[in-house]
């Protein structure tokens, strides 16, 4: 048994028999999915709390595990995990990809207080700054995507938030990277994201889970779906959510790209079962 198969235990190497992989289809429909990083935060050395045992895997060993386990070829990662920006280390990292056959599909952007909505000039700048260091890594890492965090959009700060995402994405589109922004928890009107994304030139990540309620989520996603940059990000809460209707209307839309595999791991919780728990629904329907 590999290593990466003993991290991942039982619940792992009960995927392959609950979900119907052997299926002709399965291979394009896995090219469809990512998962995220922090998922298996409890797994990887420096993001878990100290004294864990599980905490051995390196990150650069990650997208490895997930393509061995789960048939799953593309990681989407958050800047914060990333030990070195050094050439060399995204050198490294971007070569341990490829032998794996994986990529990293978006990096999620976030900078503490700097954000694009702050109402100090200054932080705008030095946003802009950060920003465009990223996206000159994931050009380094053949990375299609970088997340930035919006902010809160509030009115008075709207039109200096527009303008500096229409700055990055200039910055951006010169490097063929999209940037993108999702919807967080109810922290801005749907519609609001939406109208951001049609005046800044950026592009939408749609997240099936982060809404207040079906009728609302059932509105944003269709006028989402048209404009991403082939990420969505997709939880499954099934006592809050219809996961599969989700999947429809993104079909509906004409939504071709990538589902990727937000969990939150709890209390100990195999993060290959949470994965599992996704993909019994993803793969059925995609």
């Amino acid at each position: 048994m590999s290593k990466h198969r003993e991290l991942f235990g039982n619940a792992a190497a009960a995927v392959a028999s609950s979900v119907a992989w052997g299926q002709e289809t399965s291979s394009v429909k896995l090219d469809r999915i990512a998962v995220m990083s922090s998922t298996f935060a409890p797994l990887l050395k420096g993001m878990a709390r100290p004294g864990n045992p599980r905490a051995t895997v390196d990150l650069m060993d990650l997208a490895g595990m997930v393509a061995e386990r789960f048939g799953i070829h593309r990681v989407e990662f958050q800047q914060s995990d990333f030990p070195s920006t050094e050439p060399a280390y995204f050198e490294a990292f971007r070569k341990h990809m490829k032998s794996t056959d994986s990529q990293v599909s978006q990096i999620s952007l976030e900078f503490a207080n700097l954000n694009v909505s702050s109402p100090d000039q200054v932080i705008r700048l030095e946003t802009i700054e950060l920003t465009r260091r990223w996206i000159d890594y994931a050009a380094a890492l053949g990375c299609p995507r970088v997340m930035v965090n919006q902010g809160d959009l509030a009115p008075a700060v709207r039109e200096s938030a527009v303008a500096t995402l229409k700055t990055i994405n200039r910055y951006a589109t010169a490097k063929n990277i999209a940037v993108v922004i999702g919807n967080r928890p109810h922290d801005v009107p749907w519609d609001v994201l939406v109208d951001v994304v049609r005046q800044s030139g950026i592009r939408m990540d749609p997240n099936s889970g982060n809404f207040a309620d079906s009728q609302s989520r059932v509105a944003a996603l269709a006028a989402m779906y048209p404009l991403t940059a082939g990420n969505s990000h997709i939880q499954h809460v099934p006592q809050k959510f219809d996961t599969a209707e989700a999947i429809r209307i993104a079909k509906q839309a004409g939504y071709q790209g990538i589902f990727t595999i937000e969990t939150v791991p709890a209390n100990g919780r195999d993060p290959a079962a949470a994965v599992h728990g996704v993909l019994d629904v993803l793969l059925p329907n995609i």
